[in-house]
């Protein structure tokens, strides 16, 4: 498994036999293998996780797959998109499979705008990999908000984790937001305290990465939060023996 640090909340997930696009907005995208499918998912319209530019991509000589919020507009992207490409808009709290049921996609609804996607490939060794990426799903507690704004919301954001506790994820990428100020490690320490996973990414920083540094001093067991700093960075994570949730 190969990740590459786009930039904000844009990843690029390379494993086996595919590619899985997220909330790419901005950065350079490697050359792609023309003998693996890509996936574009997209958790929602807000312009720093939706990029037009992504119906342009050319991946080689086969049809691309788009995961897409609901709130996206539908007319406007049937527009944009390949007349051979293929769309597939998406709510929360529901599952889906693609490519003959070798990946299935479950969502869960965001705090803020759109979907948090959970995805399995069974790859054609039958081994799975398992990858979150939460979109704006977070806890979006802000200083200048009433007590009873800021409980509301973290109700809410802990009852979309539980949907994930006891799960295992190859990879996972989450919310470490440093406007949220004093609140900022919240989302962060919650899918901890619910979920484990392999390789832990913070994202959407606003080009701040001095706050990674800060959540592992001041968390030091979270030895699988991956220290971002370079845009375009690629990762490589080895095959392990398979690990499963309860």
């Amino acid at each position: 498994m190969k990740i590459t640090y786009l930039g904000h909340s844009g990843f690029l997930v390379e494993l086996k036999e595919c590619y899985l696009l997220f909330d790419y907005y901005t950065g350079k995208l490697p050359v792609f293998s023309p003998e693996k499918n890509l996936t574009v998912f997209v958790s929602h319209s807000h312009q720093d996780h939706y990029n037009k530019a992504i119906f342009g991509i050319d991946p080689g000589h086969f049809p691309i797959t788009y995961v897409l919020s609901k709130d996206i507009r539908k007319k406007q992207a049937e527009e944009l998109v390949k007349r051979e490409d293929k769309l597939l808009f998406v709510k929360a709290h529901e599952v889906y499979e693609l490519y003959g049921g070798r990946m299935r996609i479950e969502t869960l609804r965001s705090t803020d705008a759109g979907v948090a996607y959970i995805v399995t490939v069974t790859q054609e060794s039958g081994k799975t990999r398992r990858i979150y990426h939460a979109g704006d799903l977070n806890l979006w507690k802000w200083a200048g908000e009433s007590k009873a704004h800021n409980n509301n919301m973290e109700a809410n954001y802990r009852r979309e984790m539980e949907l994930l506790k006891g799960q295992y994820f190859d990879a996972a990428f989450v919310p470490l937001d440093p406007r949220l100020e004093q609140f900022a490690f919240g989302g962060m320490d919650i899918f901890l305290e619910t979920a484990s996973v392999e390789a832990l990414f913070p994202m959407h920083f606003w080009k701040q990465p001095e706050i990674i540094g800060k959540y592992l001093r001041e968390r030091p067991e979270a030895v699988n939060l991956i220290k971002l700093k370079e845009e375009g960075k690629t990762y490589t994570f080895q095959d392990k023996e398979q690990r499963r949730g309860p």
